[in-house]
């Protein structure tokens, strides 16, 4: 039997990684509410140790603001943030997590967390052969 090439390689890589898509089980988690990208839940991510301004928010995320504008209203809509008057400077605000909004993330975190099922099936020495490879690839 010939070595698979690289791109047969690749297609099953490919193939695992969409079978096991984080955001496909983001939205069968936490609902078809936080639509098809991954915007909604970056920032709830983002929100998750303190509260950011919009513009704070725009530049982590690597977007423009009335884009911010759009995902902070679709949350809020939901429940999961709100925005609240900067103690520090008045004419600012800020986006915060609400209670609804932190167990959303403590949802999100558990389903990013958790590594698919399959890789249960790998013994120790074949994960240890796998991190090693992942680890040769990025590095």
């Amino acid at each position: 039997m010939s070595s698979p090439t690289p791109e047969q390689v690749w297609a099953e890589l490919q193939g695992f990684v969409e079978a096991h898509a984080v955001r496909k089980r983001l939205r069968e988690r936490l609902g078809t509410a936080m639509g098809t990208g991954g915007g909604k839940v970056k920032l709830l991510l983002l929100l998750e140790s303190s509260a950011l301004s919009h513009g704070e928010v725009a530049e982590a995320l690597g977007v423009d603001r009335p884009y911010t504008t759009v995902l902070v209203n679709a949350l809020e809509e939901q429940g999961l943030v709100e925005r609240r008057t900067d103690s520090d400077d008045r004419r600012r605000k800020l986006v915060a997590l609400t209670e609804q909004g932190r167990r959303t993330v403590s949802d999100a975190r558990e389903v990013i967390d958790t590594p698919p099922a399959a890789l249960d099936r790998l013994s120790p020495a074949e994960l240890t052969s796998l991190s090693k490879i992942l680890a040769k690839l990025h590095g």
